[in-house]
């Protein structure tokens, strides 16, 4: 927003044209710093459009870009194609109104996991920054619980390595573990089937973001009942110190934060009535219950964060 109104795109990309959904916010002070930016599951494109407005109000040039739910995308996740942002990438370079030199991304939740495999796959990216993400791809469903055969995401119509979804061909004994196991709370189902439903996932199915050209920022909650982000932020670092991995990487944790970081207080304004968004996260999050004031928090401080990471590598690096 800008003096209380909110901004407008300077750009609209289309399928039909460039190839992706897309609205670009031209920065002003750091114009040939571009990032592309992804919202989270179920995010509306109001929504990842007013944050990503939040974001070029710091100088860089912004583009949202939708990979899913999106009209006219699908509002599955199934097949989600890598080729939005590798289309992006080209536009970013070759037919943006302004001259790019670097390129970032930034993703949240299931955004994150999609950053995460773009920042592996192209090499174009020099600076990721995964939010509540998770490090291993599985099979897509259709309405969350249907299987599809199919991978998450895709590459040129191809699947990216997946894991089977085997727990929703018999979901109501999957449904009956997940209760009676001590470990996993009301709120936590999610996390249930991406621990205990993929236990035997295989390293196919690993996203390698040793493979990245790119420096990488990854975040989390110290908790995370929408999938274990917190273990699997973990791993990925234990993988680029194993592998020597060359290019700057980091990690926070915030211990009483919750899914949803990397949020300034103007970012949850976009979503609607504050006071009323934070009484539902309490009821679906378990650490937005325990500790809200915290959590509120952890949102400010982990967005300062990004920007700060944002200034070491892309424009001090």
């Amino acid at each position: 927003m800008e003096n209380g109104q909110e901004r407008k795109p300077d750009l609209i990309c289309s399928l039909e044209k460039e190839g992706f959904l897309g609205s670009f916010y031209q920065g002003d002070r750091y114009v040939d710093k571009a990032i592309i930016f992804v919202g989270g599951s179920g995010e509306p494109r109001n929504v990842v459009e007013a944050r990503a407005a939040i974001l070029a109000k710091e100088g860089y040039s912004v583009l949202a870009v939708g990979y899913y739910l999106w009209k006219p995308l699908s509002r599955q996740t199934v097949a989600i194609p890598l080729d939005y942002v590798e289309l992006a990438i080209d536009w970013l370079k070759e037919k943006c109104p302004v001259k790019v030199t670097k390129i970032g991304m930034i993703g949240l939740s299931l955004g994150a996991a999609y950053t995460a495999l773009c920042g592996a796959y192209f090499p174009q990216i020099s600076c990721a920054i995964v939010v509540s993400g998770f490090d291993f791809v599985v099979e897509g469903c259709k309405n969350m619980v249907i299987r599809q055969h199919r991978s998450y995401f895709t590459l040129h119509g191809e699947n990216i390595p997946y894991e089977p979804a085997e727990a929703l061909s018999h979901l109501p004994a999957t449904l009956k573990k997940w209760k009676k196991d001590p470990r996993y709370g009301s709120k936590a189902m999610n996390r249930f089937y991406y621990n205990e439903c993929f236990k035997n996932r295989t390293d196919a199915s690993r996203i390698k973001v040793e493979n990245g050209n790119c420096d990488w920022l990854f975040l989390a909650p110290g908790y995370d009942d929408t999938w274990p982000s917190d273990q699997a932020v973990k791993r990925m670092i234990q993988v680029l110190r194993e592998k020597q991995y060359p290019h700057r990487y980091e990690c926070v944790i915030y211990e009483k934060g919750s899914h949803l970081l990397g949020m300034p207080n103007e970012a949850l304004a976009a979503m609607g009535d504050v006071d009323k968004l934070m009484r539902m996260l309490g009821k679906f999050i378990t650490m937005e219950k325990k500790y809200p004031k915290e959590c509120m928090e952890a949102r400010e401080e982990s967005y300062q964060k990004i920007l700060s990471f944002l200034q070491e590598s892309m424009i001090d690096g």
